[in-house]
């Protein structure tokens, strides 16, 4: 009777070893998504009812949520990116909430994002988030970024940004 309970054991033991592998390596995956995905989405439309692309410049979208501490850690950035673009790129914000929860987030984080839409992320495409999508006055994928971007990563989304906007003001 010992050894099978011994075995019991081991097994339980085992078990939950390869589900907490599962569990760990699922959410890395969740927002970690590799180039792959992102170079996958580079060049597909994204439609998002409600929201206006600008014909004569390039959009950046958000999708964020109110529930997401990835999107949280990101605000500061976020922020700086708001104030760098100084009102010369369109912004646009997706987030799954209703439309009030979803303004007063981005008003209490000091984002000024005139156009908010409130719908489910996977209408743009997006299953992770925070995800930054570039996108041209059709709504075509140019560039996007998934998950909390380190120091390389916020560089990447300011050099691509900014100089679209210094290209599209007047000299």
């Amino acid at each position: 009777m010992k050894f099978l309970d011994k075995i019991a054991n081991i097994m339980v033991i085992l078990g939950v070893i390869v589900f907490l592998f599962l569990v760990a390596r699922n959410e890395y995956a969740r927002y970690h998504t590799g180039t792959a995905v992102s170079v996958a989405m580079v060049g597909k439309r994204v439609i998002l009812p409600g929201a206006r692309l600008p014909q004569d410049r390039d959009s950046l979208i958000f999708a964020l949520s109110t529930t997401c501490h990835f999107c949280k850690e990101s605000l500061p950035f976020y922020q700086q990116l708001v104030t760098r673009s100084d009102g010369r790129v369109n912004l646009v914000a997706v987030l799954p909430q209703p439309q009030a929860e979803a303004q007063m987030y981005l008003q209490n984080a000091s984002i000024p994002i005139s156009q908010v839409v409130s719908t489910g992320l996977d209408v743009v495409g997006v299953s992770a988030t925070p995800t930054l999508l570039l996108v041209n006055s059709k709504g075509d994928i140019k560039k996007l970024w998934i998950g909390l971007l380190d120091e390389k990563g916020q560089q990447e989304v300011l050099s691509a940004v900014v100089p679209a906007l210094n290209s599209a003001s007047p000299m």
